[in-house]
């Protein structure tokens, strides 16, 4: 008993220490969270009268800003040269198109929108968009980013069922 009494400063001064170092790691863990990007891909069909809109949405639903390494998209599994395939998977229907490829470097903000692919073709039914649509789901796409921390992530659209 007598060792706690003289030594009871030091011993909470350990204490107090180790809290301010635990609460400090809690912390550093929160900001990491609080700031980690999570890049999704969506698919918007639109018809009007006989035209069609096929757009391919890449968004951060994340609440930190996704700093693009790498971008490569891939075709039947291999990586391609999306604007020439593009234009030979889709022939004419091409013509109407738009394709955004992303520079390493690239800071994509919390709840920013981009447009990878959008194609507008004339469709008489329903039928029609499915299978343009099937010819856009012989892409892929693999984006490695990391976060305002540096962690490091990999979306990979054919693990994205």
């Amino acid at each position: 008993m007598k060792f706690l009494t003289e030594n009871s400063e030091a011993i909470i001064a350990l204490c107090a220490l180790f809290f301010t170092a635990w609460q400090a790691f809690i912390q550093r863990k929160h900001n990491q969270i609080s700031v980690k990007p999570l890049l999704l891909t969506h698919t918007d069909r639109d018809k009007h009268n006989q035209s069609a809109r096929l757009q391919v949405t890449l968004t951060n639903s994340g609440l930190g800003p996704a700093f693009i390494d790498e971008f490569s998209v891939l075709q039947n599994g291999n990586i391609c040269d999306f604007e020439k395939s593009i234009k030979d998977v889709l022939g004419p229907l091409s013509e109407n198109s738009k394709q955004t490829v992303l520079t390493t470097g690239y800071a994509m903000p919390h709840n920013k929108n981009v447009v990878l692919l959008s194609v507008t073709f004339p469709a008489e039914n329903w039928e029609a968009i499915e299978a343009v649509e099937e010819k856009i789901n012989t892409f892929d796409l693999i984006i490695k980013y990391s976060s305002a921390y540096g962690e490091k992530f990999t979306f990979d659209s054919r693990n994205d069922n």
